[in-house]
């Protein structure tokens, strides 16, 4: 029974210790954190007021690009996806360089002065993700997210229609040709054989692939009739503003400068200790001098 009392009374004194450190540092604390919050709203909400480069805040902009579907007997034959493709288009780098170089989306300045410079504005954006392309929940559809300053949201719309533009122009060049070759081919294949003489003259397996083919040049020619831009951008742009604001940032930096200050608090009561005590001095003084 004694035992526990002792063990329980060293556990009290304990905490009264370090509760008698923080009441014998008591202003280090309380004036140390109302300094740091102070100069942390001064920064926070008076300069961004008189400081137009302090007022910065960022958007998440949310587009969704829309893929034409090509034909599925066109699709097998050519063996193609345009909605991987142009995914892959899009996250090229030298694509988002091109369109940067326009549009300076990434940066505060107007035009970067250098090669070099233009490589790190699309490099940050990569790293810290202000573009990201991928697959939509929605078919056919392309999911695009962009980060920028809102002196930029001005700029966001032609930027992805730039970009969309161009993607749509590549696989028009890649695609259209073989396309084009498919539809000549199964036109001369239906020329040359007809589907009346075919279904007479050749054998089921013939017959079959024949109509294969009418498929095919049926389905290009209802494709071009309809084909506009193989990438295009939907309806407006979903844009939310970044979720990091100042209250939150103030709250963080006061609670952060409060432990801070209690840590130095317990340094300095710490070191006072041993100051006062000859043994813990000794000690001190024998690693410091075993350290040289």
């Amino acid at each position: 029974m004694t035992e526990q009392y002792e063990n329980n009374n060293e556990d009290e004194i304990s905490l009264i210790d370090l509760f008698a450190v923080l009441i014998r540092y008591r202003k280090l604390v309380v004036i140390g954190t109302f300094a740091v919050a102070l100069a942390a709203f001064a920064w926070l909400f008076v300069l961004p007021n008189f400081i137009p480069s302090l007022n910065k805040k960022t958007l998440t902009i949310s587009y969704a690009l829309k893929t034409e579907r090509l034909p599925a007997s066109v699709a097998s034959s050519v063996n193609y996806s345009i909605l991987s493709t142009a995914i892959n288009y899009m996250k090229d780098v030298r694509v988002l360089a091109d369109v940067q170089r326009e549009f300076s989306i990434f940066a505060d300045e107007k035009k970067a002065s250098s090669v070099s410079a233009y490589n790190r504005q699309i490099q940050d954006a990569i790293d810290k993700e202000k573009f990201v392309v991928g697959n939509s929940p929605i078919a056919d559809t392309i999911a695009v997210t962009l980060k920028v300053s809102m002196e930029k949201e001005e700029f966001a719309d032609a930027f992805i229609k730039k970009i969309a533009k161009m993607a749509s122009d590549y696989i028009e060049a890649d695609l259209m040709p073989e396309i084009d070759t498919l539809e000549d081919n199964a036109n001369t294949i239906l020329e040359k054989y007809g589907d009346s003489g075919l279904s007479e003259k050749k054998s089921s397996a013939s017959a079959s692939a024949s109509v294969n083919y009418a498929d095919i040049s049926a389905d290009i020619k209802s494709f071009k009739s309809k084909h506009d831009e193989f990438v295009k951008s939907l309806d407006d742009a979903f844009v939310i503003k970044d979720p990091a604001g100042r209250a939150m940032k103030f709250i963080v930096v006061a609670f952060a400068a409060f432990f801070i200050f209690v840590f130095i608090a317990f340094l300095l009561n710490a070191v006072a200790n041993i100051k006062t005590d000859p043994y813990a001095s000794n000690i001190i003084k024998k690693a410091w001098d075993e350290g040289k």
